[in-house]
């Protein structure tokens, strides 16, 4: 079969009765680029097969959903069409999803997402008397949304935000580097997720373009997580082609094929932990793993005190607050009952199958979560 017949795959999304291309057009990256080459890369989309699209008002104040609704003009209904608010208020939300229809040029959408509800205190503001949850129910009840769901950068907020808000869907990262900084997501957040019954939509698969040298490894890692579809922020039609082979050429990976992805993953090298387990401890009790999962909560454990290209360091620099997780982070490590200083100061080796420098990262890691210059 050519690549131009080959259409892409699609899996359920949960259960919304609605089938999801396993490949989703991200809308971040549109507001990048100018109005031809969106519209270039919606009409490859959709000719691949491609029928999920998501956007937000927050992407360049509504450029994205601008852009993404002329280069749908027509075709509106071929397409999955999401987007997001991070109103607090149902007053707000209104606002929003009426300015977005507009936009999107659309009196309807597939999906809405409560954008970026990284805190039980804005949890606890959605569901007050007047709080967005209101607008969200009655768009539903109205048939001008027809499913409802939310995103994160603090991921184990969705498990109390699952209980509490009437969702249909989550969005969570999904990528080989995620799984060092943020294990929790694959081991709690979405199997919680589908234990009720919920669609899974995996933003960021490449790392926000961090894993730009591997894309094959990237798109079968995230393809091979218990997720529906990835949300991909290609902005080219090249960068598009290349996502479309990843996930031609996808074979559902085992565990060893799953291993040697993480060994020899570039972008984690000698330096990122995989959280293995099996430094889990040393003899003071400080629990190594745990200290390394905070250090990648702070800054993706991308700091790691070498010298880097240019194009290397910028993209680190860009990238390693982005998810603004650092005091959540220091606060954790302050309340561990013992810190990486103790075992540094005991003198202890451990060794690690990925040839990282325990002792070393220890150290970077402990000046981090301190608010110390790296040492």
């Amino acid at each position: 079969m050519k690549p131009e017949e080959w259409k892409l795959p699609r899996r359920a999304l949960g259960g919304t009765g609605l089938e999801v291309s396993v490949l989703g057009l991200g809308g971040f990256h549109q507001v990048e680029v100018t109005q031809d080459v969106v519209d270039a890369v919606t009409d490859r989309y959709l000719a691949a097969g491609g029928n999920y699209v998501e956007t937000a008002k927050s992407y360049g104040g509504g450029a994205s959903e601008a852009k993404i609704g002329q280069a749908l003009a027509g075709r509106r209904d071929q397409v999955i069409l999401t987007s997001k608010t991070p109103a607090k208020t149902a007053e707000e939300v209104r606002r929003d999803l009426a300015g977005s229809l507009e936009r999107l040029r659309t009196d309807r959408l597939d999906l809405l997402f409560f954008h970026c509800v990284s805190d039980l205190e804005t949890l606890d503001a959605l569901t007050a008397a007047g709080g967005a949850v209101e607008a969200f129910v009655q768009a539903r009840d109205e048939g001008v949304v027809a499913h409802i769901g939310i995103s994160t950068h603090w991921p184990m907020v969705l498990i109390e935000a699952m209980r509490r808000l009437p969702v249909d869907v989550i969005m969570v990262w999904v990528n080989y580097l995620a799984r060092c900084n943020y294990p929790e997501i694959e081991r709690d957040v979405i199997p919680a997720a589908r234990e009720r019954g919920l669609g899974v939509v995996c933003m960021k698969p490449l790392g926000d373009g961090y894993l730009h040298r591997s894309v094959d490894e990237a798109i079968t890692y995230a393809l091979s997580r218990d997720v529906d579809v990835l949300a991909c922020g290609f902005n080219s039609v090249e960068m598009l082609e290349c996502d479309l082979a990843a996930v031609r050429g996808y074979q559902a990976p085992d565990e060893k094929r799953v291993e040697q992805i993480l060994t020899e993953a570039p972008e984690l090298g000698d330096y990122v932990c995989r959280q293995c387990g099996l430094c889990e401890s040393c003899a003071v009790g400080v629990d190594i793993p745990r200290v390394f999962e905070l250090e990648g909560k702070f800054d993706q454990q991308m700091a790691d005190g070498r010298p880097h290209d240019a194009a290397d360091y910028a993209l680190r620099e860009r990238l390693k607050h982005w998810f603004g997780n650092q005091r959540r982070a220091r606060d954790a490590y302050a309340d561990l009952p013992v810190r990486a200083d103790a075992c540094l100061a005991a003198g202890h080796r451990h060794e690690c199958p990925y040839g990282i420098d325990v002792a070393r990262k220890l150290r970077l890691a402990h000046a981090k979560l301190t608010g110390r210059h790296l040492a």
